[in-house]
């Protein structure tokens, strides 16, 4: 059994543009019919308000004969999202001369070291191991979005598998930001 999320989140969003464009997001949510106003405790995981769902929320989804959802978590503070899926090594892509590295060894520690300044002052940097050029860790892009390091995220909990299409309206109102979908079943 367990709960799933789905979340939309958007690295590129600064920490004080994220609440303006949460609000973007969700009054268009709202309007659609796919949450309703208030968000509540008891809606998500945990006791983080949610978002529960409004009478049109299958127009979020791919197939609404698959669950009913629960509540739309929206966060706008520093936050490490990622997908739970198999084990093994993951893949980053440079930014810069877009050359892609297996996350492993020494990059691997770089990573969980840049992961930990990144969550604990929203900075931090690795060099790409092809061009050398420090990169700021919200901007390399992860292979399958196994992780996003992000100041604004929209978490669908326990709704059917959101439409490619849901997704990409979704990223229509964030100025033109990169998106990362993430998910995975806890």
């Amino acid at each position: 059994m367990g709960d799933t999320f789905q979340t939309i989140a958007d690295p590129d969003a600064s920490a004080r543009d994220a609440a303006r464009l949460a609000g973007r997001v969700v009054e268009w949510l709202v309007a659609e019919g796919i949450v309703l106003a208030d968000a509540e405790p008891g809606w998500a995981l945990g006791e983080h308000p949610a978002h529960p769902p409004g009478p049109h929320w299958h127009k979020a989804v791919a197939d609404a004969r698959w669950g009913s959802p629960e509540g739309v978590a929206v966060h706008t503070g520093r936050r490490v999202c990622f997908t739970l899926r198999d084990p093994g090594p993951d893949e980053v892509t440079c930014p810069r001369c877009g050359q892609r590295a297996t996350v492993e060894g020494d990059l691997e520690h770089r990573f969980r070291t840049a992961c930990d300044a990144w969550y604990g002052t929203g900075r931090a940097d690795v060099d790409c191991p092809a061009c050398a050029v420090p990169v700021p860790l919200p901007a390399w892009a992860w292979t399958d979005d196994a992780f996003a390091f992000a100041h604004l995220g929209f978490e669908f909990w326990n709704w059917p598998a959101l439409s490619e299409e849901f997704r990409a309206r979704t990223a229509g109102f964030l100025d033109g930001h990169r998106t990362a979908f993430l998910m995975g079943k806890i």
